[in-house]
């Protein structure tokens, strides 16, 4: 473990603007940002850490989750990256043709030489005294660059409304026919703007979003902003934790609607029969990693309130078994099921037939892990991805069709999703 020191900082929103755009001098940077959630599992307020010391960059899909703990062992601290949905075609007999624009590494992962972590006011830096108040110095030094990323993106969706809707009854006859349950329905929108600049627009989002797993992750030319309320897992000293949503509505114009509407979601059938689905396949993923009679309901059809959504969310934990590895555990669980539908392999082998692009970081998961094993990753929702080179800027939305979905309210619902991030802009 590396040598850490810590300092006050005075102007908190400012030095995390500073920080981050001083970040940006690096070919390789992440943002981590939970907004001073208050919830009982944070263990992240604000890290930022940058320049790479060891990338893992994977492109194919051979043996990924061994490459990621000999990476992951190797480190000294811990290591930040993310993990595409695809790397599903590892762990399972599964396959992805569809189409991919973007083409991300299915894996990535870098150990980074700086590391500023800020809680409670502090702001640690992995570096001794003398060296981080010089690191420090430097960024209080950055003029705070002015927001230019107003401009009319014009966007492509590549499933159209009317596709959207035969396929959702469609899905709806594989699950008369016994096929699945529920199945996760995505499509992607696109846009190739002339002009885009990822710090600002993260920023900008960032600040009106606030949610809980947000992040930012450049490697090159290619940038990740993720927007994200959702938890995928969490290894804390043998505690596995996971935070599946499934059920949103808009906000109202005030603290009644809002109040009328939580109570509207929590006595939705349909959305709880999604949210417990959701959390019977997340119960069974842990199983396969955890000690028997461990694995329990925190809570369930929680009703949490986002700054333009309220969405449930149910909490399952589980004690992991010690002869389990910690990342054995990861690749058990994944990909979330609150991304494929239930049965998993089935949904996912269903995922491939209706969507037309292939959805690679989309729905992966983005975090740490640290020395000693524990990681936290949050489900990649809510996120753009963005290639500098080729000016390619994407965005998939989607939801959870089961039998009393009714189409053109899950269209509705993923249109809901995707101006959530959009009017931002």
């Amino acid at each position: 473990m590396q040598e850490k020191s810590s300092f006050p900082i005075t102007d908190l929103p400012n030095f995390k603007l500073k920080l981050l755009q001083w970040a940006q001098q690096f070919e390789v940077a992440i943002c981590l940002d939970s907004h001073d959630s208050d919830s009982p599992h944070r263990r992240l307020d604000y890290l930022v850490a940058v320049d790479a010391i060891r990338t893992l960059d994977v492109h194919d899909e051979a043996k990924q989750f061994e490459a990621l703990k000999q990476f992951q062992e190797e480190a000294q601290d811990k290591i930040f990256g993310y993990i595409s949905y695809d790397v599903k075609n590892q762990i399972e007999n599964l396959h992805s043709d569809n189409r991919d624009e973007l083409n991300f590494p299915s894996m990535y992962f870098f150990e980074p030489r700086y590391v500023f972590e800020i809680k409670g006011g502090q702001c640690a830096v992995n570096r001794s005294t003398l060296e981080a108040l010089h690191l420090l110095d430097l960024i209080e030094q950055q003029a705070i660059e002015s927001d230019d990323c107003n401009q009319d993106l014009d966007w492509e969706t590549h499933i159209s409304k009317e596709e959207y809707l035969k396929s959702v009854k469609e899905i709806q006859q594989h699950i008369i026919n016994g096929d699945v349950y529920e199945l996760n329905f995505c499509r992607e929108l696109s846009c190739y703007p002339k002009e885009f600049n990822a710090l600002h627009v993260f920023n900008r989002i960032n600040a009106k979003a606030k949610a809980p797993f947000s992040a930012f992750l450049q490697f090159g030319h290619r940038f990740v902003l993720s927007f994200s309320p959702e938890r995928f897992i969490q290894h804390e000293n043998g505690k596995l934790l996971s935070q599946p949503i499934k059920g949103t509505v808009g906000k109202g114009q005030n603290a009644a609607e809002n109040q009328e509407l939580k109570q509207v979601l929590l006595n939705d059938e349909k959305e709880r029969a999604e949210n417990v689905m959701i959390v019977d396949l997340v119960r069974n993923d842990f199983a396969r990693s955890a000690i028997p009679g461990t694995v329990k309901v925190d809570e369930l059809f929680g009703i949490y309130e986002f700054e333009n959504i309220i969405q449930m969310i149910s909490t399952v934990s589980a004690t992991c078994r010690k002869d389990i590895h910690p990342l054995e555990a990861l690749k058990n669980a994944f990909p979330m099921g609150s991304m494929t539908g239930a049965p998993k392999i089935r949904a996912m082998q269903l995922i491939e037939d209706f969507e037309v692009n292939k959805r690679g970081v989309y729905s992966g998961a983005l975090g740490y892990i640290d020395a000693n094993g524990n990681y936290d990753f949050n489900v990649l929702i809510r996120t753009l991805l963005y290639d500098a080179d080729k000016k390619y800027l994407s965005l998939h939305v989607g939801g959870a069709i089961t039998y009393d979905s009714i189409p053109e309210k899950e269209w509705n619902e993923s249109e809901l999703k995707a101006k959530s991030i959009l009017n931002f802009l």
